[in-house]
């Protein structure tokens, strides 16, 4: 079985990105980390890993840091950069720092299943420019961000700050929520989001 680490400070965003990975990605082992330090401990002890996905902003070592850390601790490992700040420059870093890809969080969750497939292939995936915004139905990974906050009871005003984005940003991004899962209310939108596999079901 194929097993891959997602390295993302914020346990809400992190928990989401894993389940809905897992939801898509079937017969892969999903593993999460809250730190660029926490993945290496985590990789020490499952070495046979094929694949890391590493968020840009980390506390302490940063995505970059991580990718080079990890190429030299473990060559074998495939590794993704994923950041919610786009543009080439970022990009040209991460290829330069030994990635294999880089995703930006602009992109649907079924987009970014297909790139790492593609890298577990032995690929590298590059995003294309001027792509079109996600299909209908599908959740940015931005989204599935403020999705799981807003479950947690958070305002918009309290997501902005969350993200570090404005709270018309957020607002927005709330009401995508709403359209692309058919809902009308927070509570609707989560239970929807469970049912997706957007978000682990509660026990």
């Amino acid at each position: 079985m194929q097993r891959i680490l997602v390295v993302d400070d914020h346990p809400l965003y992190r928990e989401g990105m894993v389940s809905a990975l897992r939801a898509r990605l079937p017969g892969l082992e999903v593993l999460g980390a809250g730190s660029a330090e926490e993945g290496l401990t985590v990789l020490e002890g499952n070495p046979d890993t094929d694949l890391v996905l590493i968020d840009l902003r980390l506390p302490g070592m940063d995505g970059f840091g991580a990718l080079v850390a990890y190429a030299a601790r473990f060559p074998t490992v495939s590794r993704v950069l994923i950041s919610g700040e786009e543009g080439a420059q970022i990009a040209r870093r991460a290829f330069d720092a030994g990635a294999s890809g880089f995703i930006p969080k602009s992109m649907a969750v079924d987009e970014v299943a297909a790139a790492i497939r593609q890298v577990l292939d032995g690929g590298v995936f590059v995003p294309q420019q001027g792509d079109s915004p996600p299909k209908s139905g599908a959740l940015t990974l931005r989204q599935i961000e403020a999705l799981r906050l807003l479950g947690e009871g958070y305002t918009n005003k309290e997501i902005a700050r969350a993200l570090d984005i404005t709270e018309r940003t957020a607002k927005a991004h709330v009401a995508a929520i709403f359209e692309t899962l058919g809902t009308d209310n927070r509570t609707q939108a989560v239970i929807a989001a469970q049912r997706l596999g957007y978000l682990p079901g509660r026990t």
